[in-house]
């Protein structure tokens, strides 16, 4: 069963807003409302950074936004199971161009059991949609990572790194 936030913002018009202490999502057995409900929490887990960049034909920095993605992992309810809470981004950069505007949007996706009905390993998929817009036009990526109750995480469709105006990867 998901906790948390389905959705949120993390960047709104170039100004973080995100909330950690309620800017989450988590996967918790069936009849659970709380994480506290569960013990022997480990982590926070992170990934790698991430980020996406945004320029202009003459190769000037419009916007960026780089994150790590940070879960908690192994709680477990009378020994059974590994659940996630606390996952989303942490974040390490929003630039934005003074004629540009950077928002950040983070979906956690329906949760996933990737164990077994004995032995449960609950996973959440973690949506970040970055998306920078100057004065005609908006551009949107999308960085997808699962995080799961074993502390492990997988990489799932992933546009990330630098783009031309176009939304095309530029080689760098």
């Amino acid at each position: 069963v998901e906790i948390g936030k389905e959705i949120y913002e993390a960047i709104k018009d170039n100004q973080p807003v995100i909330d950690t202490t309620v800017d989450w999502a988590g996967a918790v057995p069936q009849g659970v409302t709380n994480w506290t409900q569960l013990e022997n929490w480990q982590g926070p887990a992170q990934t790698d950074g991430y980020y996406i960049e945004f320029k202009n034909g003459l190769g000037k920095k419009l916007t960026k936004f780089s994150w790590r993605f940070v879960w908690k992992y192994g709680g477990d309810m009378g020994g059974v199971g590994k659940y996630v809470t606390q996952a989303g981004v942490d974040i390490d950069t929003a630039y934005a161009y003074l004629s540009e505007h950077l928002d950040v949007e983070v979906k956690s996706l329906k949760p996933v059991n990737y164990g077994t009905s004995t032995a449960p390993v609950g996973g959440v998929d973690v949506q970040v949609s970055v998306s920078s817009h100057g004065l005609f036009e908006k551009t949107t990526k999308v960085c997808t990572m699962t995080v799961k109750g074993d502390g492990t995480s997988a990489l799932g469709t992933c546009e990330h790194g630098t783009f031309g105006h176009d939304g095309e990867a530029v080689v760098v």
